[in-house]
């Protein structure tokens, strides 16, 4: 029979691994410092805030795979509030990473594009991401591998649900009203005629 492991134990274990995980990026990072064949702002995106630089790594993964993705669909996908998306992807411009175009069905929205300087940013990333996780899960078996990412999928599946139905505004709190209901609208006061304003300031 299999020993019972506690919530707060499993709770450790992710906060350690997690700590790990952390320590190998930055490991990949350094190993990156000679490459003298890039050019010097992919240098600066691969050097950049180990925070920043996951958040900014994910987005152009996730464009390489859906080039030409609207800012709003990113959105939704991401989880994160409007303005750090905003921030995030003026950063990747800036460092000419990413290129955004206005939707033409949709002023309001734009399009984004990976640049050519993205892709290779990306291929270095990938690189140094699958020479990190080849070192940090070695000791683990084909089997152990999957029924590893089984699990994770399964809590990742449950935290993203839940995170998309906190971020729906809730009922009373500037969301519409449910079909075939309307809300109340307050009726006017009625307005006092000018011949009683007047006896009144005369009293």
């Amino acid at each position: 029979m299999s020993e019972s492991v506690s919530d707060e134990q499993l709770f450790q274990l992710f906060l350690r691994t997690g700590k790990w995980l952390m320590r190998g990026q930055r490991h990949g990072a350094r190993a990156a410092h000679g490459n003298e064949g890039l050019d010097e702002h992919i240098r600066r995106q691969l050097h950049a805030d180990g925070q920043a630089r996951h958040a900014q790594g994910r987005i152009l993964f996730i464009l390489s795979e859906r080039d030409g993705l609207g800012q709003r669909e990113l959105l939704d996908m991401l989880h994160v509030r409007s303005a750090t998306l905003s921030e995030l992807l003026r950063k990747l411009e800036k460092e000419r990473l990413i290129l955004r175009q206005r939707d033409e069905n949709d002023k309001r929205n734009w399009r984004l594009f990976v640049t050519p300087s993205g892709h290779a940013v990306l291929q270095v990333h990938r690189q140094r991401q699958q020479e990190t996780a080849s070192r940090l899960f070695a000791v683990l078996s084909a089997t152990e591998r999957a029924s590893l990412a089984a699990l994770l999928g399964r809590l990742l599946a449950l935290w993203e649900a839940a995170a998309t139905n906190q971020a729906r505004p809730a009922a009373g709190d500037g969301a519409p009203p449910p079909p075939g209901q309307s809300q109340a609208r307050r009726k006017p006061a009625p307005k006092t005629p000018a011949s009683a304003r007047r006896r009144g300031r005369e009293q």
